[in-house]
């Protein structure tokens, strides 16, 4: 380009510059021809005067032609220049030095310039011919690119210079110029290309290589990749932060080196043959639950690796995708076994979601409700006759469940088959990082045999183990709830007190297991005497009581005092010897606004009284006006 713009700028070539003066020395000898060949003199001189005018007039001809030559090729190349300048898409522009009128330099002044360079450098109204280089790039503002003109016209070497111009008056954002610089003669070319679309381009590539960058230094997980390209196989050139963090090795020691370099050996053997396989089938790859060693312990990591095509369609790099997965496989293995317990266990296991639809069951509440799964999951835990989570079938529930604590309690189960179990119910609550529930836990344990055997002690601790009559705490127990019917509605009520006559010697001389016997006819008899709304007791040893209700008259009560009388005096048949326990009874019947006490201690003082009257017969206690008539019949009676 110097060369052409040399040849185009400065005109005839250097190599005729001394010919200037040749028309002078010529035109000397064409005179001197013509003198010669009109002169008088001898012939020789007027021949060699017509040969001085022949060949001077020769050699006019060849000069005239060849100038006409030279003067056609500087016309081909100002027309090319011309042509150059006007269709170049870069800003050409011709600099020639000024002087003033001392020959002092001005600075560099426009000589030309072509349309590119007025629409880059100029304005609309003015013409950058005549203008100074100062005046179309100031000083002040480039003043680079001043320094680079003086170097290339002291050096006479091109030069290059690029920065930024806003046009003057324009609200247009700077755009950037890059320059050569080249000296021709005396003067400068400069060649200027606006290269604001390349510097955009690279600050766009360079802003989405810095976001992708960031990108992969915030993933969680460890992404590396390791060229393919045969000038580095291998290495590594992508190292993200995870990746620093999982192997414990920075980006600057793992960049722009090889696994061999860096790693264990069976692990970087390890890589690759895993790339190796990549290669020769490129596709994408997943490497499960490999284990890889760092200063803190062995960790697990699942890894994938994909192939990455350049332009060319060829295999540029390996991506890897690492991801620790050691605290995840420590979660699934307790995961495995918290879900292996809750399978393993006794006890049932239920869990619905936030509106109590069952999600979970365990084979425990399986095999306890004769369900199966398709039965339960997805359904309302109430329509499967669950306990509601509601304070009428839980008290205290819901005031526990909202303080975030577990409810327990007895609850009630009843299965497919019908049976209604009895559990003891343990029921909590699940809750996201809102604290908004997201799921109930019920826990029932089969308390059925527990509850059987606690209702089996109630009744053993009411009742009397011989003879399984109520015993002295039953027989209190139910006096209370008859005297309790007795207020609420008025109707006779008595109690009897009877004590067996005889029965020590009965022990004595046939021993203990006679007078069990005896024990047990007795309260056989003494049911068979009364009704089944009466109740029988066995306070201790041969003491028994009975509870009479609704006896409609306190005739009733005598008359069933006679009827015990006359039954227990029956002998009893023990292993062939006879043997007689008469009972003595006393009675009393409840009076308005009486307590039990006192209605038992009368009782117990009428059968007192009984024995002292000789025994075998019955009393009816005295405290009653209207009852001593009938009751003196009955001692007549007797």
């Amino acid at each position: 380009m110097s060369s052409l713009i040399n040849s185009m700028i400065m005109g005839t070539p250097t190599s005729l510059r001394p010919l200037v003066s040749a028309p002078v020395l010529m035109t000397a000898i064409l005179g001197t021809g013509f003198a010669l060949s009109s002169s008088s003199h001898s012939h020789t001189a007027q021949a060699l005067g017509l040969m001085l005018a022949g060949a001077t007039g020769a050699f006019f001809w060849h000069q005239r032609h060849k100038a006409r030559a030279e003067i056609s090729r500087l016309q081909v190349a100002e027309s090319t220049w011309q042509t150059l300048m006007a269709g170049s898409q870069d800003a050409i522009t011709v600099l020639t030095r000024r002087h003033d009128m001392l020959g002092r330099f001005m600075g560099w002044e426009v000589q030309q310039a072509n349309a590119k360079a007025h629409a880059m450098f100029g304005s609309v109204d003015e013409s950058l011919i005549g203008q100074t280089l100062l005046e179309m790039l100031p000083l002040g503002t480039h003043a680079t690119f001043h320094h680079h003109i003086q170097t290339a016209h002291e050096s006479r070497e091109p030069q290059e210079d690029e920065h930024t111009l806003r046009r003057p008056g324009s609200n247009e954002a700077p755009r950037w110029l890059h320059h050569q610089i080249i000296p021709i003669g005396e003067g400068m070319a400069l060649i200027t290309r606006d290269t604001t679309e390349a510097h955009e381009r690279a600050k766009a590539l360079h802003e989405r290589e810095t976001f992708y960058r960031t990108l992969i230094d915030c993933l969680p997980m460890a992404v590396f990749a390791r060229s393919a390209k045969p000038g580095n196989l291998g290495e590594y050139v992508v190292w993200n932060k995870a990746a620093a963090e999982v192997m414990h090795l920075s980006a600057e020691r793992v960049l722009g080196h090889t696994a061999d370099e860096l790693l264990p050996p069976e692990v970087a053997l390890r890589g690759n043959i895993q790339e190796q396989s990549v290669m020769r089938e490129p596709r994408i790859h997943h490497f499960p639950n490999l284990p890889f060693p760092t200063p803190t312990g062995t960790r697990l990591v699942d890894m994938i690796k994909a192939p990455v095509f350049g332009m060319d369609g060829q295999l540029d790099h390996i991506l890897s995708i690492a991801q620790d997965v050691t605290a995840q496989r420590e979660a699934a293995d307790q995961l495995r076994l918290a879900s292996r317990v809750i399978d393993e266990t006794g006890d049932a296991v239920v869990v619905s979601d936030a509106v109590d639809r069952v999600v979970m069951v365990n084979p425990a509440f399986l095999n306890m409700t004769g369900m199966s799964p398709t039965d339960i999951v997805g359904k309302s835990a109430e329509l499967l006759g669950l306990p509601p989570l509601r304070e009428s079938h839980l008290p205290g529930v819901i005031e526990a469940l909202d303080a975030g604590q577990r409810w327990s309690g007895e609850s009630r189960q009843v299965c497919q088959d019908g049976r209604a179990l009895d559990t003891w119910l343990s029921v909590s609550t699940l809750r996201n990082d809102m604290q908004s529930v997201t799921q109930h836990i019920r826990v029932f344990s089969d308390i059925s045999i527990l509850k059987a055997q606690q209702r089996e002690l109630a009744e053993q601790a009411r009742h009397d183990s011989l003879t399984g009559l109520p015993n002295r705490r039953a027989f209190a127990e139910r006096l209370d709830q008859a005297l309790a019917r007795a207020r609420r509605n008025p109707q006779t009520l008595a109690v009897l007190y009877v004590d067996l006559d005889g029965f020590k010697a009965i022990n004595d001389s046939l021993g203990h297991a006679a007078g069990d016997l005896v024990l047990i006819e007795v309260a056989k008899r003494l049911l068979d005497c009364v009704r089944l709304t009466d109740c029988v007791c066995r306070l201790a040893g041969d003491e028994f009581t009975v509870i009479l209700e609704g006896a409609g008259h306190p005739g009733e009560v005598i008359r069933i005092c006679q009827r015990i009388l006359d039954r227990l005096k029956v002998p009893h048949d023990l292993m062939g010897h006879a043997a007689t326990a008469s009972p003595s009874i006393g009675a009393a019947v409840f009076e308005c606004g009486e307590t039990a006490e006192a209605l038992c201690e009368r009782a117990d003082a009428a059968m007192y009284a009984a024995k002292r009257a000789g025994k075998a017969r019955f009393v009816l206690s005295e405290s009653s006006a209207n009852l001593e008539p009938l009751q003196m019949q009955c001692n007549g009676a007797i």
